[in-house]
């Protein structure tokens, strides 16, 4: 069906002339004279993380291979980020046996129906969870209070906090213990952020691959099996790796979640070294390191060099030599295609 522009046009204006006067007849509004951003954000009731608990280093791990080198490291803390529920069960069980504090990740895409994923993770019985979408946040913050019990609740960069008065909302209004600062900020707007949000309540992520995408279309089902989902594939994912190549030979890791969608990640590895010592004096008590595709001893040199650094042994531009990475905090941008 085709509608000339002209009576397009006159619908429109015969639409506003109807609506307008509902409009006026409504409740009257007064603007403020002043401006309302000091009432949204509220007061600040926050006291300074200086002076109070060192600050810590969270390794995020995805392989049976990087737990073993944060458990051999003395770690305190670990996050868990399995792509099936057999292996994060008993790699669970393995960092508790170790006496290590155990965060287990949500998945970062849950469609409805798919809640039971909250629940499996729930029944881990983790110290606490990574909150990476709001589904899982109704999930595990509208629990009854003795299931919520001992129960810390982390937000993810994911729920995209760029401002205090998210942080506010996720921190008071919903009950988070932390959120992480969202990857979009530069380093003016983290600091800045820091200024109006708890910052011992504050997680920054200063080493990790990027998360560049996440899709539905399995690149291991497609090019590994002749089926098409879980129940005809073979799962491959199980047995192989794949990555996409870009234009400059680049290889970005594809991880394969418990739904069994995919998330391709940057290729480098980049680190937030040089924010480190701000970060530190801000009050930040939360660093995070996450890990993609790193072997063990990959895994633990690295930790053991943002280790050096928190202790003032090397300096950022030693710390990137050191691991090989480059300095960023932030997204990156990249166009790929498949490699087996």
């Amino acid at each position: 069906m085709h509608a000339p522009v002209s009576a397009l046009k006159r619908l429109r204006r015969e639409l506003v002339a109807r609506l307008l006067p509902l409009v006026e007849r409504g409740p009257a509004r007064a603007l403020a004279a002043e401006p309302g951003l000091e009432r949204v954000r509220g007061p600040q009731v926050w006291t300074s993380a200086r002076g109070e608990a060192p600050p810590q280093l969270i390794p995020l791990c995805r392989t049976d291979d990087q737990l073993d080198a944060v458990l051999e490291s003395g770690a305190r803390a670990v996050e868990l980020d399995w792509m099936e529920m057999v292996g994060l069960s008993k790699a669970t069980a393995r960092a508790r046996a170790a006496g290590v504090h155990v965060t287990l990740a949500t998945v970062r895409v849950q469609t409805p129906g798919e809640e039971g994923f909250d629940r499996r993770v729930a029944a881990l019985e983790p110290d606490a969870v990574l909150l990476r979408h709001w589904g899982a946040i109704m999930h595990f913050a509208r629990r009854e209070p003795a299931a919520r019990e001992g129960l810390a609740l982390h937000g993810d960069f994911s729920l995209n906090v760029t401002n205090s008065v998210t942080a506010r909302h996720l921190l008071e209004g919903l009950g988070l213990d932390t959120i992480t600062a969202a990857h979009d900020l530069d380093r003016a707007q983290l600091l800045a952020l820091l200024e109006r949000t708890p910052p011992a309540r504050t997680t920054v992520v200063i080493h990790q691959h990027i998360p560049t995408f996440h899709t539905e279309h399995c690149v291991y089902a497609a090019n590994l099996s002749r089926g098409r989902d879980v129940r005809s594939c073979g799962r491959p994912c199980d047995r192989h790796r794949v990555a996409l190549r870009d234009h400059r030979h680049n290889e970005h890791p594809v991880i394969v979640d418990v739904g069994c969608r995919n998330t391709v990640f940057n290729a480098r590895a980049q680190s937030a070294a040089s924010l480190v010592p701000a970060l530190v004096r801000a009050g930040v008590r939360r660093l995070r390191v996450e890990f993609v595709w790193e072997r063990g001893e990959q895994a633990a040199r690295v930790l053991a060099a943002y280790r050096r650094l928190l202790a003032g042994d090397i300096s950022p531009a030693a710390l990137l030599r050191e691991v090989g990475t480059h300095e960023q905090f932030g997204v990156s941008l990249g166009t790929m295609r498949v490699l087996r």
